[in-house]
Formats: C-alpha cells, sequence, structure tokens
C-alpha cells in the first residue's frame, strides 16, 4: 500500500504554522502570492510523514507560510485544484477583455523553458519581473522539481500588434535568459516552428547538422512535418 500526503505552503506575512500535526482543512481561497505544491508517498505513513516534517521544516527556514496537508483524496485534491487548473484561470484573466468574448486557449502563448534547479528560482523571478514591466497578463508557475517552468501570456484575438509584440519579447527573454544558464528552449511542449531558431544557439551547426543527417535517413522525402524543426534543402 502507498501512503500519499499533499502539502501546500505559501509565501506571504502570516504568522508560522508549527509542528505538522494533521488539519482539519477548511480550504480558503488562496492569497495571490507566490505557491509551492508538494507531494509525498511512500511505503508507510511514518517514512511519509517524516520527509514531509522535513520538507516544511525547510520551507519555514526561507519563510514559508500557511501550510496546509492532507492524505484524504477528497482534501488532496481540493489542495491541488489550483495548480491544476491553474492554466484556464490564467486565460480566464481576460476573459471579459475585448469585444470578441476575451481571451480563448487559440488566442494564448504558452511559454516553455527548463532551467538547472540552482537556477529556477532567478530565472522565475526574473520572467515574473518582464511581465510586471512590459504591463501584460502572465502568470508563472512550473513543475519546480525538474526545472520546468511555464508563463501563461493569453491574448486578444484584437490585442494591439504593440502588446503582442510585449507578449513575444517576454517569450524571447525568457528562453535567451533559460539558455543563459545552462537550459533548454523547450522542456515538454516540444521545438516546433516557434523555436526551431533557438536550436543552434543550444546544439551548435555541429549538433544541427547531425540532426539534419538522421532526417534525411529516416525521412528521405522530407514528408513527415516539413519544415517543423529543421529546414531542410532540396
Amino acid at each position: 500500500r502507498a501512503f500519499n500526503h499533499s502539502l501546500y505552503l505559501g509565501h506571504g506575512d502570516s504568522n508560522k504554522a508549527t509542528g505538522n500535526q494533521q488539519q482539519s482543512l477548511q480550504l480558503q481561497p488562496m492569497e495571490v502570492k507566490p505557491m509551492l505544491f508538494l507531494e509525498f508517498a511512500g511505503h508507510s505513513e511514518t517514512s511519509v510523514m517524516e520527509d514531509l516534517a522535513a520538507a516544511q521544516s525547510i520551507c519555514m527556514d526561507y519563510d514559508g507560510r500557511n501550510f496546509a496537508f492532507a492524505s484524504d483524496e477528497e482534501t488532496r485534491q481540493a489542495l491541488w485544484a489550483a495548480r491544476h487548473r491553474l492554466y484556464y484561470s490564467a486565460i480566464a484573466l481576460r476573459s471579459q477583455d475585448g469585444d470578441d468574448g476575451g481571451a480563448t486557449s487559440r488566442s494564448t502563448l504558452v511559454t516553455d523553458a527548463c532551467v538547472p534547479l540552482s537556477c529556477f528560482a532567478d530565472v522565475v523571478t526574473a520572467t515574473a519581473n518582464d511581465v510586471k514591466e512590459f504591463g501584460v497578463i502572465g502568470p508563472c508557475f512550473g513543475h519546480a522539481g525538474d526545472g520546468n517552468f511555464h508563463c501563461i501570456l493569453p491574448m486578444l484575438e484584437n490585442d494591439s500588434v504593440e502588446y503582442k509584440e510585449k507578449v513575444s519579447q517576454v517569450n524571447a527573454n525568457l528562453i535567451e535568459r533559460a539558455m543563459s544558464v545552462g537550459g533548454t528552449c523547450t522542456g515538454e511542449h516540444g521545438v516546433g516552428y516557434g523555436k526551431k531558431k533557438y536550436l543552434e544557439c543550444m546544439y551548435g551547426t555541429g549538433g544541427i547538422a547531425i540532426m539534419v543527417a538522421i532526417k534525411k535517413a529516416l525521412d528521405p522525402w522530407n514528408m513527415m512535418n516539413p519544415g517543423k524543426i529543421l529546414d531542410l534543402k532540396a
């Protein structure tokens, strides 16, 4: 049997939580502040609680606040709901804007990069600062355990050229910043048309040449997703 616990904590000004006692949770709306969600699993309740207590202690040392944790499935799902619904919640931030019904998944830019864990906080913070300085809407979130993160940038079909350029610049800065610290231009969503221009910077001309050779060997007529990642000469 696997034992599971979910832990949610926020970074804020509320009183520090003490101890690791199970709470009778009455979940309240979360503050608009950085949040961390963790999940623990193990072979026994004791081992899981020990890991949870250790993680909580570390987070408290770095000013973590508002701890809440649970083991029953219903409350665990309630804790995770904020993370699971974040994509649609981000789009909804502009759902009432404009005359065309607001932002949709089709008009939203989803960024995706991955950086070394030692650089994760700095790169996410710098991206959040870009969002603020450019005056666009763009919540940042990610999978902190593997250095992968996203900035969701909801747009409208009729957004001004200036606004769309600002969104593009946020994305470009994010990617270039990620690569500058040894990260990648994509963490899980792939390269495609939008990011193939960054491949040479990441892998060099030699790396691209190898990719082209493999592509030609497996797809000599360039029939499979032509131009999607590599531009092949006729």
